[in-house]
């Protein structure tokens, strides 16, 4: 991070210089860019809870906390219907512990871990006689991360993350409990059900976590976030003019205050 600072202060040293442009380039690498995008969003929370009382207001228990900004995340709990009844699976109270920010190809990668290394998803009666609600197959989330990565983009006058792609680790599975042969018979009349939430659940959170990260609301947080880093000495804060990446490094533009093209 120290390092980018220098980068953009030897840039803007040439800037100041009698009869120079006010226009310049400078090309850094993710490496150095993960340093930065960890001191912005390394604070950054992912909460997820949609128990029943959000099942059917979108499941707005869950959050994501970026760059200082609380956003709602409408996640709600994966619902079937079955023997007349309505069953549901949600998660309850899992929260991310931790991010690290490293380089990956042509992008910067965020990866996110979960305080519970074995995170149930709870199983409940929705509606209906609710027969086999003591019945569920319990679900197992071992080791549940999240992976984000996101390229730098312009923003107005400054730069702000876009995602490409969000990926969902760790092991689900789905098994009756062995609590005896009447419960493990009902519990395997709904083991397919809880199969199809597992198949489903991973590539819902990862859209919607994708969608929520690229909103305009959190762009311009992570954007605010990022402008701390875009000012040096007495040249104030610099105002981007383009943004490109490579496989490796990331090319900036920018112009001194006030002579930003736009």
């Amino acid at each position: 991070m120290r390092r980018l600072f220098l980068t953009f202060a030897a840039a803007l040293g040439c800037l100041l210089a009698p009869q120079q442009a006010a226009a310049a380039e400078l090309r850094i690498t993710l490496n150095e860019l993960a340093g930065v995008v960890q001191a912005v969003l390394g604070p950054s929370k992912l909460h997820l809870d949609n128990k029943p009382g959000g099942l059917f207001s979108g499941g707005t228990g869950s959050s994501w906390t970026i760059a200082g900004k609380e956003t709602a995340i409408p996640l709600p709990a994966k619902s079937f219907r079955l023997m007349g009844s309505t069953y549901a699976y949600y998660v309850e109270d899992l929260n991310s512990k931790s991010i690290s920010v490293t380089a990956a190809p042509a992008a910067v990668r965020l990866m996110l871990a979960f305080e519970d290394k074995a995170a149930d998803l709870k199983g409940a009666c929705v509606s209906g006689d609710c027969g086999l609600a003591t019945a569920l197959p319990k679900i197992i989330w071992k080791s549940g991360t999240v992976t984000i990565d996101v390229v730098p983009v312009r923003l107005g006058s400054s730069i702000t993350l876009q995602v490409k792609n969000v990926a969902i680790g760790g092991l689900m599975s789905a098994k009756c409990g062995g609590a005896g042969i009447i419960a493990d018979g009902a519990c395997s009349v709904a083991l397919t059900f809880a199969k199809r939430t597992i198949a489903n659940l991973k590539p819902e959170i990862a859209a919607t976590l994708k969608a929520k990260v690229n909103d305009s609301a959190t762009q311009e947080a992570v954007a605010n976030g990022l402008k701390t880093y875009l000012a040096v000495g007495p040249a104030g804060e610099i105002a981007i003019t383009g943004v490109t990446s490579d496989a490796k490094s990331v090319r900036i533009t920018f112009a001194l205050p006030g002579d930003a093209g736009g």
